[in-house]
C-alpha cells in the first residue's frame, strides 16, 4: 500500500490487522484497534458528542492513539474534528474527556520521560467549540505525578526523598499500581500470599534504605529496591 492511499477499514471485534504487513505472529503485525466511546455534551453544541479513540500499533515498540469526535445529529454521525497524539512518553494519550462542556485532553509530559515507555508527568489542555471548530483555552496545565502516599504526611528519610525526587515518585507509584494490578487477579489464597510478601518485603525496603546513609545513597537504595520489586511482584 502507497503512503497516503486511503483505504476504507472495518474493525472485527474491536480490531483492524493492516494486510499485507503481517508475519505469522499477530503480535507484530501493525493494527488498529478501538480504546473507548465515551458521550457528552459540549458548550454550544446541542446534540450529544461521542469521543471514540483508536490506536495504531506499529508492530514494534511505537503507538499512537487517534481521537474522534462526532456530533450525533438525526441518523448518521457528523464527524466534528481529529486529533493525533505522539507516542509513549512522547506525548502518548493518557485520557480524553467533555467535561463542563470542554474537551479535555491529558497526554504524557515529554519532560518528564522515564524511558521510552512512560512519564512522571502530564499535561491537561482544554478545548471549546467555538463556532465550527474546536480552540484551546487557557494555557496547558503541566503537572507532576505524585507518589503512592500523600507527601504532606511524608515523615522517613525515604518518604521525604521520593516527595523531592521525579524518578523515585514515578518507580514508588509504579510498584503501588503494580501491587494492586497483581492483587486484582489473584485468587482468594493467592492474595494472602502476596499480602504477606508485600509486606515482608516492605519492611526490609523500609529497614535498608531508611538507614544512616547519605543522600546519594538513600537515592541508589530506594531506586533499586523499586526497581527489583517492579520485576519480583509478578512471581
Amino acid at each position: 500500500m502507497a503512503p497516503g492511499t486511503r483505504v476504507t477499514a472495518s474493525l472485527i471485534n474491536g480490531r483492524y490487522v493492516v494486510p499485507d504487513k503481517c508475519s505469522d505472529e499477530i503480535r507484530f503485525c501493525p493494527l488498529v484497534t478501538l480504546d473507548s466511546i465515551n458521550y457528552g455534551t459540549l458548550t454550544g453544541l446541542k446534540s450529544t458528542v461521542a469521543v471514540v479513540v483508536l490506536t495504531y500499533h506499529s508492530g514494534g515498540t511505537a503507538n499512537w492513539q487517534y481521537v474522534y469526535m462526532f456530533a450525533l445529529q438525526s441518523s448518521k454521525p457528523r464527524l466534528l474534528a481529529w486529533l493525533r497524539t505522539g507516542s509513549r512518553a512522547a506525548q502518548g494519550l493518557r485520557e480524553v474527556s467533555i467535561t463542563g462542556g470542554d474537551l479535555v485532553l491529558v497526554v504524557n509530559d515529554p519532560d518528564k520521560q522515564q524511558g521510552d515507555c512512560c512519564s512522571a508527568g502530564s499535561i491537561i489542555t482544554r478545548y471549546r467549540w467555538v463556532g465550527s471548530s474546536f480552540s484551546a483555552i487557557r494555557q496547558p496545565v503541566y503537572k507532576t505525578d505524585p507518589p503512592s502516599f500523600d507527601c504532606a504526611k511524608a515523615v522517613t528519610p525515604v518518604e521525604r526523598l521520593i516527595c523531592q525526587d521525579v524518578g523515585l515518585s514515578f518507580l514508588d507509584s509504579q510498584m503501588a499500581n503494580s501491587y494492586q494490578m497483581v492483587l486484582k487477579g489473584a485468587s482468594a489464597e493467592r492474595k494472602e500470599i502476596i499480602r504477606r510478601r508485600q509486606a515482608e518485603w516492605f519492611a526490609d525496603y523500609g529497614r535498608t534504605c531508611n538507614a544512616s546513609l547519605s543522600e546519594t545513597q538513600r537515592r541508589d537504595c530506594i531506586d533499586r529496591y523499586l526497581s527489583d520489586r517492579l520485576t519480583t511482584i509478578w512471581k
